[in-house]
């Protein structure tokens, strides 16, 4: 009978251990020439076959693929991009996509195409996705073959060429938040860097002539429940309980933690926490809360899990139940990303298209004991001598 038993929890770990995978590409980013071809790398690990999963490549919108393969087939590409990309092998040494290798080829550069580009690959219990940034250069000019000195010109004005490039560009970057007054671009891969996210700090609170009528909050509009008054009929979750911040964002990158748990209490198990476009209405019908309609957010919905509103809806296994929720807006990169701030990982990133003010969105659902409390973060001020530096 112990013999039983310890085979069937050895098979149940393999199962278990068979399902989850990441998603790997390259640190670096891909260098090509205008017209020529490419192939931007990305495998599963460990490895395992890719043949049923779903592999989405895309730029900046997540329902306009690059490629779309899913049921064993390429389903869908985008316009541009038609007749120049398949799926390839990374290195001779690849199998394909029965050894997890979903690079993606793509041929007839051109300067457009620099840029990232997502690669995603999801299962039936579990998904990844990374970033490829492609870089585009022009190809080298061919010397005249009866200028015998043709060759070292050529080295000569392109090192001169590299050379004040160089230099333009170090001035650029020195003097970078007097030209712009734009922030470093934050790259996290991995483990969260949650001292670089709260360089991005913003005070938020909540408005509370905005906020649904069934709601309590609190005299500093910084902790919402669900109000005792409230009446929920238990038909799925209360889409139209939400509160929007005070605070409204046109531009940059904007960050904001959220408690979800209190002193001797489990955490919250109900809770929408995302951002809004101002003048968008809530419904009760998740249907009405989509992205086309103004609003993007990840929802804690008890027992059902969480998912996003995208219209391809992503359902997420997060363990442990986060306790502390880190949201960055980037608005000029079209990006929403939510952190488990207490365990230090990136848990997702809504790639969209924003237009006009966007705010802070939180739902504290109902039935929980622990109330929704929006947290201020310490704001991230650089020192004199960094400011002399710069």
């Amino acid at each position: 009978m112990l013999s039983i038993i310890i085979i069937a929890l050895l098979l149940n770990l393999l199962v278990e251990t068979s399902e989850s995978f990441t998603v790997v590409v390259p640190a670096d980013p891909v260098e090509a020439h205008v017209g020529s071809s490419v192939i931007l790398p990305c495998w599963i690990s460990p490895p395992e076959t890719a043949e049923a999963l779903e592999i989405r490549w895309y730029r900046h919108d997540f329902n306009n693929p690059v490629l779309l393969y899913n049921h064993g087939k390429i389903q869908d590409i985008q316009e541009c991009f038609r007749n120049r990309t398949s799926l390839s092998l990374r290195s001779d040494q690849s199998g394909g996509l029965k050894d997890g290798d979903v690079s993606l080829r793509l041929e007839k550069l051109t300067f457009q195409d620099e840029g990232p580009f997502h690669c995603y690959a999801s299962g039936e219990s579990s998904y990844g996705s990374k970033v490829v940034d492609l870089k585009i250069t022009e190809r080298s000019s061919v010397s005249d073959p009866a200028d015998p000195s043709g060759p070292w010109k050529a080295l000569f004005f392109t090192l001169l060429i590299f050379t004040l490039l160089g230099l333009v560009g170090l001035i650029l970057y020195r003097y970078r938040h007097k030209l712009t007054g734009k922030k470093q671009p934050l790259a996290i891969v991995g483990d969260a860097i949650i001292e670089e996210l709260r360089k991005h700090a913003v005070e938020i609170s909540i408005d509370r002539e905005r906020s649904h009528p069934d709601l309590t909050v609190s005299k500093d509009c910084k902790i919402v429940r669900d109000g005792p008054e409230y009446n929920h009929t238990g038909e799925g979750f209360p889409y139209e309980l939400c509160a929007f911040g005070a605070q409204r964002f046109t531009s940059g990158r904007h960050y904001w933690e959220v408690d979800l748990t209190r002193d001797n209490t489990p955490p919250k198990h109900y809770w929408l926490i995302g951002v809004v476009k101002e003048g968008s209405f809530t419904s009760k019908h998740r249907s009405a809360v989509t992205p086309s309609a103004g609003f993007w957010f990840l929802c804690s919905d008890g027992p059902h899990g969480f998912h996003t509103n995208t219209d391809q809806s992503i359902i997420l296994s997060l363990t442990p139940r986060p306790e502390r929720l880190g949201v960055l807006l980037d608005y000029d990169d079209g990006q929403l990303s939510f952190y488990n701030v207490t365990e230090r990982k990136h848990l997702l990133t809504i790639s969209s298209r924003f237009s006009g003010s966007v705010v802070p969105l939180f739902n504290p659902g109902v039935g929980d004991p622990s109330e929704l409390e929006i947290l201020d973060c310490p704001i991230f001020v650089e020192s004199s001598k960094l400011l002399l530096i710069n």
